[in-house]
């Protein structure tokens, strides 16, 4: 191999690398994300919800507002508030490996979220115990 080319590929390699670094990077997710919902079911009420006797669907057009606050992430680890008008619950949860699902647990839930951009999330709630059943998301935007 030539010097010309045995350059061009260790600068191929180093450019590919820092492209590679710069995907890798974890996003910080810390701050103040709102929005409400884009679909799905609920039973019940939660902690931050008035009661549904029956299965309700949710979409877009509610225009309950909810809040998301990651008060602080160290790497992949992050803590916080999950809050509506009716009231809020301390949150955690996990960056996973593919650096854009994120998943969450409060006091009675599991949620994931799926980082759409910079500042935009698809936030989705699971719960279900002995009073609610719930599986709706939302569209969340950076504050």
């Amino acid at each position: 191999m030539g010097i010309g080319r045995a350059i061009a590929v260790v600068g191929a390699a180093l450019v590919l690398g820092g492209i590679a670094s710069a995907e890798d990077a974890i996003p910080n997710l810390v701050g103040t994300w709102t929005g409400t919902f884009t679909g799905g079911v609920r039973l019940g009420g939660g902690d931050l919800a008035p009661a549904d006797a029956k299965p309700t669907f949710v979409h877009e057009d509610m225009k309950r507002q909810y809040t998301l606050k990651i008060d602080e992430q160290h790497g992949r680890g992050m803590i916080g508030t999950w809050s509506s008008v009716k009231g809020s619950e301390r949150i955690q949860g996990v960056v996973r490996l593919d650096n854009q699902t994120v998943l969450f647990v409060d006091t009675d839930s599991y949620e994931t979220a799926k980082i759409l951009s910079a500042n935009e999330l698809e936030f989705c709630n699971q719960t279900t115990n002995g009073k609610d059943m719930f599986a709706f998301c939302f569209l969340l935007k950076r504050q």
